[in-house]
């Protein structure tokens, strides 16, 4: 198994973490995102600005 180091670990796949790993990817940031795979906001009516 391989040593992976992270600049930044983000909690949570939704649209906030989600637009954070992208800003920090952006930003040339080794990012980790870890998610339940549970969708919470799968009902919302609309998003703005989110990818997907």
């Amino acid at each position: 198994m391989t040593e992976n180091s992270w600049d930044v670990i983000i909690a949570g796949g939704g649209a906030a973490g989600l637009s954070a790993a992208l800003m920090l990817g952006r930003s040339r940031r080794r990012v980790l995102v870890i998610d339940a795979g549970s969708p919470r906001n799968r009902n919302a009516s609309h998003m703005h600005g989110v990818l997907g």
